[in-house]
């Protein structure tokens, strides 16, 4: 199978995932905002500065995962990153619950572009909070970074790639969207989620198995931890309710 059909059947499953990803996200952070939070700001976290113009990087996260499309050459890269992504998106959740967390986030006193923008993104959340610990914002950007390397590309590419993913990730603090701690979460998470599932792809399928075929079975190997923290993440919720 040539390149072009495969890309567009992924470009497909993609954009049906990530719709249903924003969905669930909803879902959660309705319940999220509903729940008691605690204050975790730090000292360091109060002598980081707020900076208005890190917004741009700040909302490229959400269409970062969409550079995997035009990037990918192995897409056994790109089924480990869809994979990651469920597994962090789940972890995340049992953390956002778990462990809610809130704090004030300080508003910028101008009026520029960047500016009204990180105003319209603080009141927009879901207040007071909670999806914060740890932070899927930087997890997920990690994803995507390590699912572009070994494509083959040019070292120039991932360089400005690397660059591109620090700067998303010192966004979420820099424009007061998390604390210190959510961004060291979200690393240990996005870095433990890709090492896990990407040595268990690895056992399961060989580069030789046509990439479709090795996402579903993959897939379905995968339902056994997938429904593990799921029923955690049911079991948090409880104990939140009750």
């Amino acid at each position: 199978m040539s390149s072009d059909p495969i890309r567009g059947k992924y470009t497909i499953i993609a954009l049906w995932f990530y719709v249903g990803w924003v969905i669930v996200f909803i879902l959660e952070g309705l319940l999220a905002q509903t729940l008691s939070t605690r204050d975790l700001t730090s000292s360091l976290d109060r002598q980081i500065p707020l900076v208005p113009l890190f917004v741009w990087f700040y909302v490229l996260c959400y269409v970062f995962p969409f550079i995997l499309i035009p990037m990918t050459t192995n897409w056994h890269r790109f089924n480990i990153a869809f994979l990651s992504i469920a597994l962090c998106t789940l972890i995340g959740f049992i953390g956002h619950i778990g462990l809610p967390i809130a704090f004030p986030k300080p508003q910028p006193g101008g009026n520029s572009l960047s500016e009204q923008l990180v105003r319209y993104i603080h009141s927009h959340d879901f207040l007071p909070g909670a999806q914060n610990f740890p932070s899927l914002h930087v997890a997920i950007t990690w994803t995507v970074f390590f699912a572009c390397l070994r494509q083959g590309r040019p070292k120039l590419l991932e360089g400005i790639l690397l660059i591109a993913t620090l700067l998303i990730i010192a966004s979420t603090v820099l424009i007061k969207q998390h604390l210190f701690i959510d961004l060291i979460g979200g690393t240990a998470v996005g870095f433990l989620i890709w090492w896990v599932t990407s040595r268990t792809y690895e056992r399961l399928i060989g580069d030789s198995d046509q990439p479709l075929n090795a996402l579903r079975f993959s897939a379905r190997k995968m339902v056994p931890a997938l429904t593990a923290c799921v029923v955690v993440l049911l079991i948090v919720i409880g104990a939140q309710l009750i």
